[in-house]
């Protein structure tokens, strides 16, 4: 979820700021695992440009992350690791995207 504002109309140039929540579940829906996934969500916050020509539309980010929490996974409760749920999630990310309207 977002927003955006034209900053430079003549060139289709506009800045985005967006909120994204993400995870991981403990188990697959379909199919199976074995438990061996890093479980967890994190919440960011998504600033951006996007940069648009005709019918094409070219966007980059960088989500922050500003929250993460990481759950044990299945494999560390089975096997008692005293390291379950220490795990590192990305402080950030860069997102390039293209999109053409057809």
């Amino acid at each position: 979820m977002g927003v955006g504002q034209a900053i430079w109309r003549s060139k289709g140039i506009s800045a985005t700021l967006g909120g994204r929540i993400e995870g991981i579940p403990q188990r697959d829906l379909i199919g199976g695992s074995d438990g061996f996934r890093i479980p967890g969500y994190w919440v960011s916050v998504d600033p951006g440009v996007s940069i648009a020509r005709g019918r094409n539309l070219f966007a980059f980010t960088v989500p922050v992350a500003v929250k993460r929490h990481v759950s044990y996974a299945i494999a560390d409760k089975r096997t008692n690791s005293p390291y379950g749920g220490n795990r590192t999630l990305a402080d950030y990310q860069i997102t390039v995207s293209y999109s053409r309207r057809f």
